[in-house]
């Protein structure tokens, strides 16, 4: 939950920044009493959105290029072909073009699929806008009146007072909520990012008679977008792929912060190997992924991480001896009691919410029965988290040797 309010503040966070700051500067006169400033205004969010879309890149996230690009050039267009009255042309006509493509091209990054930069579909989200700018282009120059009549009737009937039509504060609108009901359901920066960029070039298009509106919608957008695709490089970095939990990086990462007493478990699921022979490695998929669910749900506080192959890590902080047993303790019997069901792929829900409840309804009645061994060590006696860490794994062997499905401390 907390994740998700970030993702939804974060673009209302950057958009009321910069509102904020360009009033500020506006009151004060700065805007139009330095040259030097408004230069580097009006630059920043080509620095921004090239940052944004190198990190894109180098981590392999098409769409997120694509639609940083697509702000890039939408900057670019702004401050070389509307700096002038929208009456004239082609302003006017691209003025219009924009605020009818914008959310409509915000609503298909919205629901391409994940793509590799490699990819035809990534490399096709990547080069839409600049290909589409040429095209349009190229026709304005073959008739430089195509659009005129339908960019003056919508500039001759805005809504609110504006300068934005009908039509394309419905657009907006419909890219607004469909990309705000992505982020709920899907949870992923990207959509975070739509949102914040239809947000701000809404304002910047409904506001654009302001100086030097766009330079701070657009450093907003920038800010944004380098926000969120720096959160995703860091959690490729520190969060594991399959089982969505912290990996040995972040476990790495976590000890540095270690004061006072703590504990280390480390949980090793039973027989994994014979579960990979038997069943195929789907299932092994399957089953690390139910052990880690079951550790995020019953660690009672403790940070869990995914150590490496079928091994897992609890960290607890300040909890005694046998407060971590009993906890252990739980954490063991509710993997020990959950009846794996093998899925059939065929006929596998869609919806993640019928997914659990088809398997809280089958858990009596499950294919397969998990256990995991534990072995844990405290810090009490040895403030090195190595070596707390090694006691923690050698009491997980003796676990092991005394029979599995048990906890064992050092």
């Amino acid at each position: 939950m907390s994740a998700l309010i970030m993702r939804l503040a974060l673009p209302a966070l950057c958009f009321a920044g910069a509102l904020i700051l360009r009033d500020q500067y506006d009151n004060q006169g700065v805007i139009n009493g330095s040259q030097d400033l408004t230069f580097f205004l009006v630059h920043l969010p080509y620095i921004l959105l090239a940052l944004a879309a190198l990190l894109a890149l180098l981590s392999n996230h098409a769409v997120e290029a694509g639609a940083t690009l697509c702000m890039l050039c939408v900057y670019w267009l702004i401050q070389a072909q509307l700096q002038v009255r929208l009456e004239s042309q082609p302003a006017g006509q691209i003025f219009y073009l924009l605020n009818l493509l914008l959310p409509c091209l915000m609503l298909a990054y919205a629901f391409i699929p994940e793509q590799s930069c490699r990819q035809p579909l990534g490399l096709g989200a990547i080069a839409l806008v600049p290909v589409m700018i040429i095209l349009l282009s190229r026709l304005l120059a073959f008739d430089g009146d195509l659009f005129l009549a339908s960019a003056q009737q919508a500039l001759s009937d805005p809504l609110f007072d504006g300068y934005l039509s009908t039509s394309s504060t419905t657009l907006y609108l419909g890219a607004f909520g469909a990309c705000l009901g992505l982020c709920i359901y899907r949870q992923q920066t990207l959509e975070s990012s739509l949102l914040g960029c239809t947000l701000m070039c809404y304002a910047t298009f409904g506001w654009i008679h302001l100086a030097n509106i766009s330079a701070f919608m657009f450093s907003g957008i920038g800010v944004l977008l380098t926000i969120n695709l720096t959160a995703s490089l860091l959690n490729i970095g520190y969060r594991d792929e399959l089982t969505q939990i912290g990996n040995r990086r972040a476990l790495k990462q976590s000890a540095k912060t270690l004061r006072g007493s703590y504990s280390v478990a480390m949980v090793d699921a039973d027989y994994f190997k014979k579960i990979n022979d038997k069943y195929g490695h789907d299932l092994g998929d399957q089953a690390l992924r139910v052990i880690a669910g079951l550790l995020r749900k019953t660690a009672d506080g403790a940070k869990p991480f995914r150590y490496g192959g079928e091994e897992f890590c609890l960290l607890f902080k300040g909890k005694s001896k046998q407060e971590v047993i009993d906890i252990l303790e739980n954490i063991r019997q509710a993997i020990a009691n959950y009846d794996m069901v093998i899925r059939d792929k065929t006929h596998r829900p869609k919806a993640p919410k019928q997914g659990e409840k088809r398997r809280g309804a089958s858990r009596r009645n499950g294919e397969l029965r998990l256990t995991v061994s534990i072995g844990v060590a405290c810090s009490d006696n040895c403030e090195e988290f190595d070596q707390v860490l090694k006691s923690a794994d050698k009491a997980l062997y003796r676990a092991k040797a005394k029979g599995r499905n048990r906890v064992q401390a050092a």
